[in-house]
Formats: C-alpha cells, structure tokens, sequence
C-alpha cells in the first residue's frame, strides 16, 4: 500500500517543511515491535532540511498509511493527522516547534486510508473525514494460505480486497472546542460497500460548500453532494463519476479535483490499476460528469502503469492545470515474467494544452528521474521560494525523491495564502476567480491531494507572460466574496474582509 507525505509550514517561517509517513510489517505488529517513526524534516532553505521529529513529538510509530495537515483549532499554527491500520493520531501545533499528541475523538483503530479536512457546516472549524479501506482478519487469512493467492496473467499473486468485509469511512464533525464527534450516520455519509483510499473536499457545483469524493478500489466510486449545515446526498451513480466510461467498476487509488479545460468547473481525476486506464471526469454542471480521458489523450498512456498519487497542477505556470502522476506495481511478481509490465514504473507529467487535451511530456524529467520507482504518495508546494512547483514523492522500501521544478523559470507566478476571518483559519474551501486578459482561471484552496498526501494549501496562479491579474474574486467558505485589482507576480497573504496585508517578491 505504501504511505503518504505532507508539506506544510509548521513553524510559520515562510518555508514548506516535509512530514513523511512511514509503515511497518504485520509480523512486526504481530510481535508488538513498533513501526520507524514517521520524521519530520524543517525547510532550512538552500534545499537544506533538518530532521526535527524527535524535538517536535512527531514521530507516530504505528504503522503508517496517510497524513493530513490543517489548522483544526483556528490559532494560527498547521496540525497533523496521521492515518494507520491501527490508532490514528492528532498532533496539536503548540506553537513553538512542538506538537502534543491529542485524544480528540479521532483516533479510530480500524484500518484508515485517505483523509482530509473541510468544513462541511461553514460554522468557520474544520470537519474532518477519514477513509477505511477494510476489515482486515489476519487469522482469516492466516488459514486460507496458500490458498488465499490468486492467479494474473499466469502469475501467482495475493488477492486484491474483495473477499474482506467494508468498513465505512467516518466523518468527524469540530466541536470547536478540540475535540470532535462522529457525524457519519447524521451526515448521510455511511458507505459500507466501498473500500475507500483517495478523498477530496471540493465545492464540485461552486454553490459555496464543499461536496464529498472518494476514490475506491475495486468499488464505485463515491460523490456525496454537501446541502448544508453538515448534511449530504449520495448522488454517485447519477453524477456519471462513480464508474469508468464503460459502466464499470475500477481500482481507483488516488484522486484530485481542478478544472483542466479552463471552462469555470472543476473536475475529477482518479489513478487506478495496471491494465485500465486513470480516468478523467469532466464536469458537465449540476454535478454531472462524463469520462472523457479518451478525447484528452490520457488513456493509452496509462495502460501499462498502475497510478498511485495525482496532482492537477499548472508545473509550467501557463495558466493551464498539468498532471503529475507517480506510479507502481503491487505484484513483484511481474518483474523477469513476459506479461510486459515491471514493479518500478516511471513518473509521469501531462501537459495541458490549453484546450483540455494533454501530451505526454515525462522526457522532460532528467534521467535520474525517469529512472522506474516504486512510487506511492506524493505532495507538491514550492519548497526553494522560486514560486514554482516543486514534489516530494514516497518511495516503497526506499530513499523519498525531492524533485525540483526548473521547468519555467521565466513565466510569472502569483501565489496567494488566504487567511481567514469567520472562515476557517486555512481558507479551505475558498474558490478564487482570476481574469488574465480574456481567461479566467478557478482555483480552490485545498490540501487534501493525491494518494494518502497533502499538498500545500497556497495557490499558484500560472500568468505564462502576463504582467499581472487584472481582477481576482475570492468566495470565502459560507459565499462572501471579496475583489482585488491588478495583482502582480509574487508571494501575498491575502486575509478575508482586509485583502493583502503581505508581499514576498
């Protein structure tokens, strides 16, 4: 399965820090070994990072899966959520280098996957949602060797989930007060058919909250519209983003949300298994989508690869979202067989064309990094100060790559961090409108990205070669708009009801 990784700024220096999950051995758990502790790592700038966990008190060693990252009690600093098979854990931000382990109601012992923040009441505090993937019996399986394998393309392999009973996700609900409820059955969110990894809050139909995506393998796929003050509807199978094209069911993995043809809506994107193709849902409005990876030239490409962590992302700052993709087998099997596929699979970028179709532009990476890698999380966040993208990718077994983007070093960039006031503390969940010329770009402010991962929460407006934004609209979480003029490239704080109150060139 592999785990996830994080950037954020935890001690509010300017600079994005990297959290990376780590996982362990069901024979290690078995004897009550403990797992390697998950390590925290402090932006020092210059590509230099210090290893901060044990100081921090943020070395979880259960036997890590996904992390989330969010200011869930408004002061002012990041919190941590780790996800595990086993007690999850909340760290609370102190504030000054530390963080105190928190027994907020979240712990929850099942086997947790994906997560992410979002505030699904606009009471200004973020919920929480985290996903399960199953129930896993260790003595189920224990006695069904060796007959549990399975056989894929004449190979001996381990079975996939099916077989194991669900477990619903859990939606937690901030009291405001540090603490939080299960709000899963009162939302309408209990889901006990699916097994759940990627999930994102978006506000899919823009009518100022934010709806609820899961991304399951071997299951449909989930949309739950958000009709305020903590309810939802599951409109999955009418929506057209719950199954392929074809009407069938996939092994969705990772998922992200962006609107990838310019037209004002945002879509869906879901990494899926080896053999199938990662799927493109546009958004048609009203919460309908149609699968149209095909027409965008993403299908064939993704055949031989099994997608793990995805990022929409404009890497080439041209105002256009791009498509970061990792990948990895499940089956070491595959390697030094014929069935053409191998363990290590190469990264993968997309880039947008500006008409909603993409070409392959992975020769770009250097040679190292094509190089094939079991690759599973990844989060993106610009880490030297340049403005750019920039990726820090989980390696199974192995050494994390932090790639940096020298892509387009001469295109403008305008980054916003929004602050808000009677919105929550992160912004999460604003929608911010910005007209260059004759295009308008939509962006969310979001962190919950990829496979297990966050990315950061800034957003980064492509201006190709612009001088600058001519008009930018925020709609803060609960519909309060607010306008800025001429915006030129460069780094703001922008906090809600006062606009810019910083800039860093």
């Amino acid at each position: 399965m592999g785990s996830g990784v994080a950037l954020f700024d935890y001690d509010r220096d300017g600079d994005l820090d990297i959290y990376l999950v780590n996982a362990s051995t069901l024979d290690r758990l078995a004897e009550g070994t403990p797992g390697e502790p998950n390590r925290l790592f402090r932006n020092e700038g210059g590509s230099q990072y210090v290893d901060v966990t044990e100081a921090a008190g943020v070395g979880d060693r259960g036997f890590g899966q996904g992390v989330a990252a969010a200011d869930f009690d408004n002061d002012g600093d990041v919190d941590i959520y780790v996800t595990n098979y086993g007690p999850n854990a909340l760290y609370r931000n102190n504030g000054d280098g530390t963080f105190s382990l928190m027994s907020g109601g979240v712990e929850d012992e099942r086997w947790s996957t994906g997560a992410a923040f979002g505030d699904i009441d606009g009471d200004g505090f973020l919920d929480l949602y985290v996903c399960s993937y199953l129930e896993f019996d260790r003595e189920l399986l224990d006695k069904l060797i060796p007959r549990q394998f399975c056989i894929w393309k004449g190979l001996t392999v381990n079975c996939g989930p099916r077989g194991f009973d669900f477990q619903s996700g859990v939606l937690y609900r901030n009291r405001g007060d540090g603490t939080f409820q299960d709000w899963t059955d009162e939302a309408g969110v209990a889901r006990r058919d699916t097994y759940q990894l990627g999930v994102v809050f978006s506000d899919l139909d823009l009518d100022g909250d934010q709806d609820l995506y899961l991304a399951t393998d071997s299951t449909m796929n989930v949309l739950f519209e958000n009709l305020g003050a903590g309810r939802f509807r599951d409109v999955s199978l009418v929506s057209g983003a719950a199954l392929s094209g074809l009407g069938s069911e996939q092994a969705g993995m990772g998922v992200d949300a962006g609107d990838v043809n310019g037209d004002g809506r945002v879509d869906l994107f879901v990494t899926n298994f080896a053999d199938d193709y990662n799927t493109l849902y546009l958004n048609l409005g009203e919460l309908r989508f149609v699968d149209s990876t095909d027409v965008a030239g993403l299908a064939v490409a993704s055949l031989s690869y099994l997608g793990w962590s995805i990022s929409l992302a404009d890497l080439d700052a041209d105002g256009d979202l791009d498509i970061f993709l990792v990948n990895g087998h499940v089956y070491p099997q595959v390697d030094g067989s014929d069935v053409g596929e191998s363990f290590r699979q190469p990264m993968q970028v997309f880039f947008n064309r500006g008409d909603g179709t993409f070409e392959d532009g992975s020769s770009r990476f250097d040679a190292e990094l094509r190089a094939p890698q079991p690759a599973r999380g990844a989060a993106l966040g610009d880490l030297d100060g340049d403005l750019f993208q920039d990726a820090v990718v989980q390696i199974m077994d192995g050494t994390p790559l932090l790639i940096m983007n020298r892509l387009a070093s001469s295109a403008r960039v305008a980054v916003l961090e929004l602050v808000g006031r009677e919105a929550n503390r992160d912004g999460v969940g604003a929608v911010v409108w910005a007209r260059v010329g004759e295009s308008t770009m939509v962006r969310e402010v979001r962190g919950d990205r990829g496979y297990l991962s966050h990315g950061d929460f800034r957003l980064y407006l492509g201006l190709g070669s612009a001088e600058g934004i001519d008009e930018l609209t925020i709609q803060w979480p609960g519909g309060e708009r607010e306008t800025l003029l001429g915006v030129r490239p460069g780094s703001y704080t922008v906090v809600q009801g006062i606009g810019i109150v910083a800039k860093k060139d």
